[in-house]
């Protein structure tokens, strides 16, 4: 059996395995998914040297109707590790975190189902296979949103589930037109057809990354974000932003450089769909109170660079390694240090039971080891030097400069300067975080709860900080085979990878200090305000609470309108069909009781008439002769009966023809729907 069946499957297996032992015992249960967990990261790790020289494939005729297609290249690996290795540490942090949360068996359930649907997205080469694992992550994760089962929960699971499957069936759409016009489901062979396709290859194109593109949390499809971040537990929160947003980004990256051959149009609409992602992310992170929604929206932000990073491996075609690299790397990092700053994140919250800075300022100010390892991811995602943050950002910023060297589109110059303010927005509102949490003074937890401070919960986050160190101080270690595979797919690629020059270093200086102001300026002189409540004190206010809620103020309004039209549309079918089905039942009666009965019996009066004169004709013919003839009338009788018979069944079947017609009806009503909308999309696609 191929390895890459074993790391697909093994989750699976394991997700029923250790739902069964947690029934009998739930210590033996956590030790099971840890060391299973091990054993997945041990395995993708060996795959490592082998994936480097040749890209791995596996193929299993009649899986899933099409086929069971897995490939693993360097990408794929990448994702496959940072999966690994999250799962992994999220095991461990689980156990700790778990341990006053209630249904924590059904939780480990679905968790691992979540990791095994993940790593089929990963691996799948299948664009149906894709879909199907992509569509279940969704499935299984929602269980892990509502895990608490409280009204805010099951409203942000609401909204999670719904956006989820939305995605999804717009994506199917998709792939049906992808396979109507290149009669394949393939990734490799869609690319080789797809990109010579008239102007519909893009009506298929965003169709498919429609769904994709809500997992990312791209504007305007983010909506579900800070509710499911905040409400899931934490360490379902950390791999929601770690692993499977990474998962929406694969997806938009397969579309894009797979199946589109780095389509410019598609490329400068992700460009520039990064750069409102990047500010309303890094905005709406400023304004918030709560530590998971700050970065929860701090994850819709670091998208947007991501973005950026995607668009320009289409912007920039063969010249784009540079691009490639940095946006694989981000993806990496992004994984690093959202990871840790959610474990860290889930340990106040294990303490204090709250996560409003409000509430809890201070309280990390002599929480030694847990400020350090909160730092560290702080240091992560604002790109500091030293840290893995700033090598993918420079890297990204750098695949800026190449495309304004290699066009002297002002357009260029101009994002690249709003790259740099955006960076400075992320060090604004983790600043505000930091301070906040860990620098504030306060009586109140002076010396308090370190006790209560897991130190087997720290264990990963050590983990998760030393290699966020390690790859901002030692970056070839990964640069090199991310840079060997870029350039096995013929993309150009510098042999040196200057990361520590003087310009970079002067760009994230000048982050930092766009990120002092913007924090000096805005958030503590019109955010933190005093507390009207309570005489001397000052507390953090979010503006944005009044602003327009595009779920609630757009989406949710559209759609009961869109269902009331649809209701009186649907309505006025069904009053229709309903009226034309009692015309018909009503037309066919009238036919049984006058036209066919009236004519038979008409018809056998007269021939009986005709018999019964014959008859009285032929008296002097003798008493055997009567006879005959009275059988004979008897047998006319006889089928007159019938008739009245078979005319009885007639409108029998009249009737349950009508009822039978009326539940139709009432099915198309449920259905007209999608069958409205099958047709528009067909309609569109084929002129």
């Amino acid at each position: 059996m191929s390895i890459l069946v074993i790391i697909l499957v093994l989750p699976l297996l394991g997700a029923f395995a250790g739902y069964l032992i947690g029934i009998r015992n739930e210590r033996k249960r956590d030790v099971f998914n840890v060391i299973l967990t091990a054993v997945e990261f041990l395995l993708v790790i060996t795959l490592f040297q082998e994936v480097r020289e040749q890209t791995l494939e596996f193929v299993m005729p009649n899986v899933m109707g099409t086929g069971l297609h897995l490939k693993v290249d360097m990408f794929r690996y990448a994702m496959l590790f940072i999966s690994a290795l999250a799962w992994f540490l999220t095991t461990m942090y689980s156990t700790q975190y778990l341990i006053k949360k209630k249904k924590r068996n059904r939780y480990y359930f679905f968790f691992m189902l979540t990791y095994a649907m993940t790593i089929g997205v990963f691996m799948s080469e299948n664009i149906l296979n894709l879909f199907t694992f992509f569509e279940g992550m969704s499935l299984t994760s929602y269980a892990l949103v509502i895990h608490d089962e409280d009204r805010y929960s099951h409203d942000a699971g609401v909204s999670y589930l719904s956006m989820a499957i939305a995605g999804g069936l717009v994506m199917l759409f998709g792939i049906f037109a992808v396979f109507d016009f290149t009669g394949t489901l393939d990734i490799g062979d869609i690319g080789l057809i797809l990109p010579t396709v008239g102007d519909e290859k893009y009506i298929a194109a965003v169709l498919i990354m429609f769904g994709f593109m809500i997992k990312a949390s791209v504007f305007p499809l983010h909506t579900w974000l800070p509710k499911a971040y905040t409400a899931a537990p934490t360490p379902s929160s950390a791999l929601l932003s770690g692993i499977l947003l990474k998962t929406g980004l694969f997806g938009i990256i397969i579309v894009l450089v797979e199946m589109m051959d780095y389509d410019v149009l598609i490329a400068m609409t992700l460009y520039c769909l990064g750069i409102i992602n990047i500010f309303l992310g890094g905005i709406l992170a400023i304004m918030q109170r709560n530590i998971k929604r700050i970065i929860a929206y701090s994850s819709m932000s670091q998208t947007g660079f991501m973005l950026m990073g995607i668009g320009l491996l289409g912007i920039l075609g063969k010249e784009s390694g540079v691009a490639l690299i940095g946006t694989i790397l981000y993806m990496v990092n992004h994984a690093f240090f959202k990871l840790l700053l959610f474990m860290g994140t889930g340990m106040i919250y294990m303490v204090l039971g709250e996560l409003s800075i409000n509430k809890i300022s201070g309280f990390g100010r002599n929480k030694k080891k847990l400020k350090l390892l909160f730092l560290i991811g702080v240091l992560g995602v604002t790109a500091m030097p030293g840290f893995n943050g700033f090598v993918s950002k420079t890297l990204v910023h750098e695949a800026i400069l190449e495309a304004y060297h290699g066009t002297h589109w002002m357009f260029f110059k101009g994002t690249e300067i709003l790259f740099v303010i955006g960076g400075g927005l992320t060090v604004a509102y983790m600043l505000k975080l930091f301070n906040a949490v860990f620098v504030e003074k306060n009586p109140e937890y002076y010396g308090q709860y370190k006790e209560r401070i897991s130190k087997r919960a720290l264990i990963p986050m050590g983990i998760l900080g030393i290699l966020i160190v390690t790859v901002g101080v030692f970056p070839s270690a990964i640069l090199d085979p991310l840079a060997d595979y870029a350039r096995q797919l013929g993309l150009h690629t510098p042999e040196h990878l200057h990361i520590y020059s003087l310009e970079a270093l002067l760009y994230a200086v000048a982050s930092l200090v766009i990120g002092l102001l913007i924090y000096l300026v805005i958030i503590r002189k019109v955010l933190f305000v005093a507390n009207e409540n309570e005489s001397g004190g000052k507390i953090y206010v979010n503006p944005s609470l009044n602003w327009l809620s595009i779920e609630e103020h757009i989406y949710m309004p559209v759609f009961k309108m869109a269902f009331k039209l649809f209701s009186v549309f649907f309505s006025f079918i069904d009053t229709w069909l309903l009226s034309s089905a009692k015309l018909m039942a009503d037309g066919f009666v009238k036919l049984s009781n006058v036209d066919i009965v009236t004519a038979l019996e008409t018809e056998v009066k007269r021939e009986v008439a005709e018999k019964a004169q014959f008859v009285s004709n032929r008296l002097d013919s003798g008493k055997r002769a009567v006879s005959e003839m009275k059988l004979d009338l008897n047998t006319e009788f006889g089928a007159s009966e019938k008739i009245t018979v078979k005319t009885s069944k007639l409108k029998e079947l009249i009737v349950g023809g009508h009822s039978r017609i009326t539940g139709i009806t009432n099915s198309i009503y449920l259905f007209g729907i999608v069958v409205v909308f099958s047709f528009m999309f067909v309609y569109l696609v084929g002129n």
